[in-house]
């Protein structure tokens, strides 16, 4: 009897458990939801889907983690969340498929057409809680005119790279009109308060109000609509995305209701005094009145995930620089967030706390960030690969803090991603006693241009340790450019590593002469050359020409083409500008001519390369904001307001010329290119006068034509669509003794 009672017990004891461990199974299988994944697959590699089996898998320490592996013909993806399993594809597409997806949706994905089954088992696990993107000024240089496709396609990459803690500040516009309503203005205010759209990053970041606005109404309630689709899918992969708050920047006319509160301009980014921003007192009482109401009227409509981004003073004076005043800045705008949000996480950008570090003293910086309770400020490290702030100031003085690398300036095409070194800082600051209260890594770039493997190494670094060895690495990522192993392509993107993305960094202004307003002798305000073996870079290119021919089919490796191409061509055009200084100094009017049309010849040809890519297109650029409006004139106003941000950035003749230059087809021949042949024009003329070049003369000019150009309507000549692969081997032919000559 004894016995069987205690085979009976043990019988139920083992029924329990198997019970017990079925429903903790069930129930961490219920705390994801795998169809947000499968969703993406499907949209990735479009009919494979069916190819993978989803398994929920525990965290490892804490920390989410993945697996890989196949079982019974299928590959198998294991995560603790919807990114890990998402990050878990990703690195089958990379390291299996030997492909990658671009963050921009006109890249298609190619897999084999029998997907390749995994033959280990593949762990791992993300080393860092918070991993950060994007920047306020990426919303105008790069995502100024994306529909929901383009977003839909950002946000699996976003997935796919592990990132949970996207800016998301689309459609604030929609909730700012609500809450300046209650305050007494018209729409016609509020609307005239609001900048044109391309500007409104800045406008959002308290630098300018009004230019090239008002902000039309269809735009801001399409903005509305597609911000409720970007938030609804970021989360649906767990993703926390973080919304902005209110800072302190008030519309002028809300003096007119309220004669007697303290409001201070900030100024205007040089677009002139008629612009300027103005920051209110935050010992207004009203101040976090009107946090509250913004608040509120956001949760409302957007739901959130207690995160903000609020950031006084962005490269903006305040009305004192006193420890007492800035502290007081902070204890006020968090009071008003807190109010409303008692979970709220105050995410600042460490940017001017980099850029303006003279008046942002730790004394300064100190009493703001202590302002607010513990743990509640994050701090943005924004721009690591050059200043890693955290270092300065104790760890931002125990504060939580983010390290970013930052990669992009303005939607630069320049090669640059000093790959090397941010390893190696990265890693340092990883292994560091004192390194505080690191919460993640993320990256804080301008806009998307070209160097995407910098971003996507950064973030696999985040699971994979392994990373670090970047020599290893990057000929692995060479294999997913090209669809296979490939030694040649491998040996070449290695010594790209070793000649340009070593610690060259993609600083402000980082350009080629191409883009350079034009002059013979030192850099315009927003072009700095970025310096490395030029002829080794060419020779580079040469080699990338003999990759096997299977690697020239992939699209993937023909964009790298390209890049290398339009770079070295770029390069090339510096030295000719050089060669050209020297000319005109001797007064050789024949050898004038002669580098004039060369320097002509590389633009076109330059033009001509990046024409085989629809990333690099200023027709898409404006095609795409013309879609935004709803009559002639108002596609005119779209196409306008985006032909200045990417050129004079602001007025006719502005400081900003040229600060988001980018070597875009289209944009090379019609812009840069005219403004070349206006300068030799004028300098030949001063050649055969015999007089003095007048550069400031020829520059004052030079901004009549500048502007007319934003001002006009763009046509662009019907051409046939090149192949890639066959335009850079032409063009590598046509230069190829200006390389061994020049460089």
């Amino acid at each position: 009897m004894k016995a069987k009672t205690l085979i009976l017990t043990a019988i139920l004891v083992l029924a329990f458990s198997v019970s017990s461990q079925y429903a903790q199974t069930k129930q961490f299988n219920q705390q994801i939801d795998f169809t947000p994944v499968k969703e993406l697959i499907e949209r990735i590699i479009p009919g494979k889907a069916y190819n993978f089996k989803f398994e929920y898998v525990k965290p490892e320490n804490g920390m989410e983690t993945f697996e890989l592996e196949s079982s019974d013909g299928k590959i198998v993806l294991r995560g603790s969340s919807g990114l890990a399993l998402a990050r878990a594809f990703n690195w089958y597409l990379n390291y299996y498929c030997h492909t990658s997806v671009s963050w921009f949706k006109e890249e298609p994905v190619d897999v084999p057409q029998t997907l390749p089954l995994v033959d280990k088992k593949i762990k791992q696990s993300c080393r860092f809680e918070k991993r950060f993107f994007l920047n306020y000024c990426t919303f105008g240089y790069t995502m100024l005119w994306w529909q929901w496709e383009d977003w839909e396609r950002f946000i699996d990459w976003m997935a796919l790279n592990g990132i949970n803690m996207p800016l998301a500040i689309t459609g604030q516009e929609y909730i700012w009109q609500k809450v300046w309503k209650k305050y007494g203005m018209t729409d016609e205010q509020i609307r005239a308060y609001f900048t044109g759209p391309a500007h409104l990053p800045w406008h959002r970041m308290g630098n300018l109000d009004g230019w090239m606005g008002p902000l039309p109404q269809e735009y801001i309630d399409c903005q509305f609509e597609l911000q409720k689709k970007i938030l609804k899918q970021e989360r649906s992969f767990g993703m926390t995305p973080i919304l902005p708050a209110f800072a302190g920047h008030v519309p002028k006319a809300l003096k007119e209701k309220y004669p007697d509160i303290k409001i201070t301009s900030l100024g205007s980014y040089t677009t002139g005094e008629q612009y300027d921003a103005y920051f209110l007192d935050p010992m207004e009482p009203i101040f976090v009145e009107i946090q509250k109401e913004f608040l509120k009227e956001q949760t409302k409509y957007f739901g959130t995930d207690h995160y903000y981004g609020t950031d006084p003073f962005n490269e903006m004076d305040p009305p004192s620089w006193e420890a007492a005043y800035l502290a007081g800045v902070a204890k006020t705008i968090y009071k008003g967030m807190s109010a409303i949000d008692k979970d709220a996480v105050w995410v600042q950008m460490g940017w001017t706390f980099y850029y303006d570090r003279k008046h942002w003293s730790n004394p300064k910086l100190e009493a703001m960030i202590k302002a607010v309770p513990q743990g509640k400020m994050v701090i943005l490290d924004y721009f690591c690969e050059t200043q890693e702030v955290w270092k300065l100031t104790d760890g931002f003085f125990n504060a939580p803090y983010i390290w970013c690398y930052l990669g992009n300036f303005g939607g630069g095409t320049q090669m640059a991603a000093p790959l090397k070194k941010v390893s190696q800082l990265i890693t340092q600051t990883e292994k560091d006693d004192n390194k505080r209260n690191l919460w993640g890594i993320g990256s804080t770039l301008e806009g998307f241009g070209v160097n995407r493997f910098m971003f996507e190494w950064l973030f696999e670094y985040a699971w994979n340790s392994d990373a670090a060895d970047v020599n290893k690495w990057i000929k692995g990522y060479a294999d997913s450019r090209t669809g296979q192993k490939d030694i040649i392509a491998e040996e070449a993107w290695s010594r790209l590593v070793d000649v340009v993305y070593d610690k060259l960094v993609s600083g402000v202004a980082l350009s080629n002469a191409l883009e350079m307003r034009p002059r013979l002798e030192g850099n315009a305000s927003y072009c700095v050359i970025g310096k490395y073996d030029y002829k080794e870079l060419a020779d580079i290119f040469g080699q990338m020409l003999l990759a096997d021919e299977s690697s020239f089919k992939s699209r993937r490796y023909q964009y790298d083409l390209v890049m290398v191409c339009r770079q070295v061509l770029g390069n090339l055009a510096f030295q000719v500008r050089e060669k050209m200084r020297d000319i005109f100094k001797a007064k050789d009017i024949k050898n004038f001519d002669a580098y004039s049309a060369l320097m002509l010849d590389i633009l076109s040809d330059a033009d001509r390369c990046v024409a085989t890519m629809p990333e690099f297109s200023l027709k898409k650029w404006v095609d795409d904001s013309r879609l935004f409006g709803t009559d002639k004139e108002s596609k005119s106003y779209y196409e306008k307001n985006g032909k200045v941000l990417i050129t004079t950035w602001g007025q006719k003749g502005s400081g900003l010329t040229d600060y988001a230059s980018r070597d875009y087809s289209g944009l090379i021949n019609s812009f840069y290119k005219k403004r070349w042949q206006l300068f030799f024009d004028a300098a030949r003329k001063s050649l055969v006068d015999s007089t003095v070049f007048d550069q400031k003369k020829f520059d004052d000019e030079l901004a009549e034509f500048e502007w007319n150009w934003c001002m006009a309507d763009y046509t662009q000549p019907e051409t046939p669509k090149e192949d890639a692969s066959v335009v850079v081997k032409e063009l590598y032919k046509k230069y190829v003794k200006y390389f061994y000559s020049l460089f």
